[in-house]
């Protein structure tokens, strides 16, 4: 797994477009896995402590921390003025898989909110 990893809510329309954001911000330059898949669940249990899923924010992981709600905004600020970018996989994104109805203002402002207020470190 190349690092860093972006792990969002790939069910969730305004997440995953937040995702597709990012991925043509840093021109592909980041792995992106969604908390619902395989491969994402897979990565969550090698790097989250014990019954953990941390499916209530989307998060950014280095090879040493995981860095989840408002810490992924910092995180992906420095990243992308960073000159390490190495090459990546091509990221895909499946907005049919979103079940929830998160592209509404509404729901995107709580979205929004939810990611600002929240915050978290794990060391890995």
């Amino acid at each position: 797994m190349k690092y860093p990893v972006l792990i969002y809510d790939n069910l969730c329309t305004s997440c995953t477009n937040f995702a597709k954001i990012i991925n043509r911000m840093l021109d592909g330059k980041i792995t992106m896995l969604g908390h619902y898949t395989q491969q994402g669940k897979e990565f969550k249990q090698a790097i989250f402590p014990e019954n953990y899923d941390g499916t209530e924010m989307s998060w950014f992981v280095t090879e040493t921390k995981a860095y989840g709600g408002r810490k992924v905004l910092q995180q992906l600020i420095k990243y992308m003025f960073s000159r390490k970018h190495d090459t990546y996989t091509i990221n895909k994104f499946d907005l049919n898989k979103c079940t929830s109805d998160c592209h509404t203002v509404k729901v995107v402002m709580l979205r929004s909110c939810s990611i600002l207020s929240s915050s978290k470190v794990i060391e890995h």
